[in-house]
């Protein structure tokens, strides 16, 4: 049971390989070194921001508000991912009342309602959504912009679990009030944000680099995941999902595409 959450991680960079394969997405918008950095960095801030936020509502109490936050988060990100993914298969959403529209509002509705069970049905609700995302960034962004997001969400991440926000609201001993945002299995709880990076990761290396050369950075990445599960389970305690992962995931993605 020690990593039988690893079942999620597995299905959500699954489903992001095989869109990827299937679809071939080029990103819309090309950045440079220098865009990449700056926008990686506002997304950074921007999830700190909103860690603040949280917080803030954890601390006042306000469950309820923090739960109105989080059911309008999920179907808002819902929608927007799984109608840019609907999109390559033909599916078209401009917000009016044809059937595709339809069937994208009515998955979102139920994604978002899943996504507050902590059962496996709740579970899978999530990494479809994780991986949604995932492939939202993929085809708006090329793989320059995702690995600096990736590395500078990996570096916040070290800090917001040992020092940051996340460190606070980890110390709250009743209820999880982030249990619409967590994947749960046995003992082991792991973010959709983490989720989402892990499908990124993917994604970009299938992307970038082909089969079979691409499934060597998601094995390194994998690898890392396991690692970080077996601390955790040494260690007792919270650990940040992303630092180790990402960062033999970039290791290895930079030997490959060094030129011979």
């Amino acid at each position: 049971m020690r990593y039988s959450i690893y079942v999620w991680v597995l299905l959500s960079q699954a489903f992001l390989v095989a869109v990827v394969l299937s679809q071939r997405p080029a990103p819309v918008i090309e950045t440079t070194p220098s865009e990449a950095a700056g926008l990686s960095f506002f997304y950074t801030a921007l999830v700190f921001v909103t860690a603040l936020i949280m917080v803030y509502i954890i601390r006042r109490r306000m469950h309820r508000l923090l739960r109105g936050i989080f059911a309008l988060f999920l179907f808002y990100a819902s929608f927007i991912s799984i109608a840019e993914l609907a999109s390559y298969f033909g599916v078209e959403c401009y917000l009016d009342l044809s059937p595709g529209c339809g069937a994208t509002f009515t998955t979102s509705l139920v994604i978002t309602l899943l996504s507050f069970r902590g059962d496996h049905l709740g579970n899978l609700a999530k990494t479809f959504l994780s991986a949604s995302i995932a492939f939202l960034f993929i085809s708006f962004f090329n793989d320059l912009f995702v690995y600096f997001v990736l590395t500078f969400l990996a570096v916040y991440d070290t800090y917001s679990v040992f020092r940051g926000p996340l460190s606070k609201i980890l110390m709250v001993r009743e209820a999880d009030p982030l249990e619409p945002l967590m994947i749960t299995h046995g003992e082991v709880s792991m973010g959709i944000g983490d989720l989402f990076s892990y499908s990124l990761a993917a994604g970009a290396s299938i992307r970038g680099l082909g089969l079979p050369k691409g499934l060597l950075p998601i094995l390194a990445l994998d690898l890392g995941v396991a690692l970080t599960l077996y601390l955790l389970h040494r260690r007792r305690g919270s650990l940040p999902g992303l630092t180790i992962p990402i960062a033999l995931w970039g290791a290895v993605s930079l030997l490959l595409h060094l030129p011979p």
